[in-house]
């Protein structure tokens, strides 16, 4: 192809192609037939700001005098925003043509991609597709966009097919084709002035790194054709449903009326739709162009730095073959004069041994090329092996053995030292369990004498009835008390009562009595002395063996919190109002209250003490000191893989 005639790339343009910045292709269809003058050209030089602030390059796409432009100069544009209708709509067809008559021509979404496609350019910015339209079952009113679409290399950021066109009809073209159809944030095809149509799309994407990628594949994979990416108008701009179609509708009869056809019935329809809907539709119209040139252009810087990652990985790929190549070539070297020097080594080596050969001095037992020595003729004769004893001359008992006086001594073989037994074969990897321990045996208690005699005062009767013990006292300490000294001994009060009274008889006072330890201290009493009779005890000396009961010691009750305390109630069960009560707990309050405010008047200063950050809209610039390192003009930030959008600090 000899594009170089015919293809004019704008230097801006040409230079961002040859770096890999991100470039964005933009129809001039939209500047001579969308829209009246100025208003075209001050669409078409915003929808140009709006694409560098977001860090990339705008190539709007005309034809003047023959040359295929890619990217239009200011007075370029002005140029198409006056002539308006008079430059011709060029779609694939024309291109030719006006390119052999050196004549004017405004390119439509087909005309574009092809002449993006020649300069390289991967991403298109447009309002709305062509397509299927009403009627096209007998009118065969089919427009090239969708056949662009199915064969060019390019991705196309609209609003979705205009509202005039057969919506259904239009996706099943494209599936036909086999063009994907992206929602770019709704599940939805937009309806140029509508955000939704009531049609499906193949996929929703959200983000502009996933359109990158999935294009990015798409090209990987060497699937030609082209990728539809459907961006809703903002809802602030956006038209109902309704009225749309109900324009529309009238719209189309009137063109039917008239009998408009071809080229100029989508420029028919959308002028009236602007009539009908008071100039509504036309601001909606540069709404969504503004919309469509900002996805476009942070999906090409997206794309831009994927390619740039492959470039960079193709550069390591070739560095490596070429690394190899060279490792490859010296490897070879160095085997082939190895191999000479070996060869030569070799020959001198044996021409050596070849003049050794033929030495009479040299063992022949220890020279391997010497050749085996024959008998010689007359003494192979059998005559001569004869002796005249008629004895064969090989078994003359007089003959001395012959030997060898270069022969070694034999020795007598070798024998294998014994090797000890192989030990058993030991698991490692088995646990090694120990081995029990036999439990200790209790020592043999001998079996009671049923017939030795058990002294009086072990005995005891198993007949006798079991009664329960009383349990013991728990007495507190308390001061000592001297008590008064009796002149009677203790023994002989108790005398009586332990050796006449049988045990059933006693009673349970005097039980206790006897279980005291005093009952050990008595001796027996001399027969010879009269027993006198037990006075009795005083009253005081009976509180010695009453039993105590023990009384916990009382806790104090914890204070608690005024606010906690329960408030009184009256007879009737009604709480009784305090005053005092809820004057406490409302000032708590208010105190709580008060810190709370506190705390937050501090976060809120020390919120406002940080420094503001506002979205940069700069645009970036490559720096050529790193294959994919931008900085932004604005604010001076250095960038890697076009980590846009990005902040900077508010100044004043």
């Amino acid at each position: 192809m000899n594009l170089a005639k015919y293809l004019d790339i704008a230097p801006e343009v040409k230079s961002a192609l040859e770096n890999g910045k991100p470039v964005v292709a933009l129809e001039s269809t939209i500047i001579s037939h969308g829209m009246p003058y100025p208003q075209n050209v001050n669409t078409a030089r915003n929808v140009e700001k709006f694409i560098r602030s977001e860090g990339a390059v705008p190539a709007t796409i005309a034809i003047i005098g023959g040359k295929f432009k890619v990217g239009l100069s200011s007075e370029e544009i002005e140029y198409f925003g006056k002539k308006g209708t008079k430059i011709a709509k060029a779609s694939r067809r024309d291109l030719p043509v006006l390119a052999a008559m050196k004549a004017d021509g405004a390119t439509t979404v087909a005309s574009t991609m092809i002449i993006a496609a020649m300069a390289g350019i991967k991403v298109f910015a447009t309002g709305g597709i062509g397509g299927v339209h009403r009627g096209a079952e007998t009118t065969m009113d089919i427009s090239a966009d969708l056949e662009e679409l199915g064969r060019t290399d390019v991705m196309v950021v609209c609003a979705g097919a205009k509202s005039i066109l057969d919506i259904g009809l239009t996706l099943e073209y494209l599936e036909t084709k086999g063009v994907p159809v992206i929602g770019y944030g709704t599940d939805e095809l937009p309806a140029f002035y509508c955000r939704e149509s009531g049609f499906g799309v193949d996929y929703r994407i959200n983000t502009p790194q996933e359109l990158a990628a999935a294009f990015k594949a798409k090209l990987d994979l060497g699937i030609h054709g082209g990728m539809l990416v459907g961006n809703p108008i903002p809802k602030e701009y956006a038209m109902s449903k309704g009225m749309a179609d109900r324009a529309i509708e009238i719209a189309v009869k009137k063109a039917e009326e008239n009998n408009i056809k071809g080229k100029e019935l989508t420029p028919f329809l959308l002028t009236l739709v602007k009539e009908m809907t008071g100039g509504m539709s036309l601001d909606s119209n540069i709404e969504l162009v503004y919309n469509n040139a900002k996805l476009a252009a942070k999906t090409a810087v997206h794309l831009a730095a994927l390619s740039a990652d492959d470039e960079a990985e193709a550069g390591f790929d070739e560095l490596r073959a070429e690394i190899a190549d060279d490792t490859a070539e010296s490897i070879k070297a160095e085997l082939a004069s190895f191999r000479g020097e070996m060869e030569t080594l070799i020959a001198q080596r044996v021409a050596a041994v070849q003049q050794m050969a033929p030495n009479p001095y040299m063992n022949p037992y220890m020279n391997p090329y010497a050749m085996p020595q024959q008998m010689p003729q007359y003494q192979q004769d059998p005559q001569f092996q004869q002796n005249p004893y008629g004895m064969p001359y090989q078994q003359n008992p007089y003959a001395m053995p012959q030997q060898n006086p270069y022969a070694m001594p034999q020795q007598p073989p070798m024998q294998p030292a014994a090797q000890p037994a192989p030990a058993p074969y030991v698991n490692p990897y088995k646990p090694v369990r120990p081995e029990p321990v036999p439990a200790p045996q209790p020592e043999p208690v001998p079996a009671p004498n049923p017939y030795k005699s058990i002294p009086d005062e072990e005995w005891v009767n198993p007949f006798a009835p079991k009664r329960a013990k009383a349990p013991e006292p728990v007495i507190e300490e308390e001061p000592v008390i001297e008590e008064p000294v009796v002149e009677e001994p203790v023994e002989e009060i108790f005398e009586e009562p332990v050796i006449e009274e049988p045990a059933e008889e006693i009673s349970e006072e005097a039980e206790e009595i006897f279980d005291e330890p005093a009952e050990e201290e008595t001796e027996e009493v001399p027969a010879e002395e009269p027993v006198p009779e037990p006075a009795e005890e005083p009253a005081e000396e009976e509180e010695e063996y009453t039993v105590t009961e023990y009384v916990p010691p009382v806790r104090e009750e914890r204070r608690k919190p005024d606010n906690m305390v329960k408030p009184e109630t009256d007879s009737e069960g009604m709480t009784a109002y305090d005053p005092e009560f809820y004057r406490k707990r409302n000032e708590e309050r208010k105190q709580r209250l008060a810190q709370a405010a506190g705390e937050q008047k501090h976060k809120e200063e020390a919120k406002a003490a940080e420094p503001e950050y506002i979205d940069c809209k700069g645009p970036l610039e490559f720096t050529g000191e790193h294959p994919w390192a931008w900085k932004c003009t604005r604010c001076g930030q250095l960038f890697q893989k076009h980590e846009i959008p990005h902040k900077c600090v508010k100044t004043d």
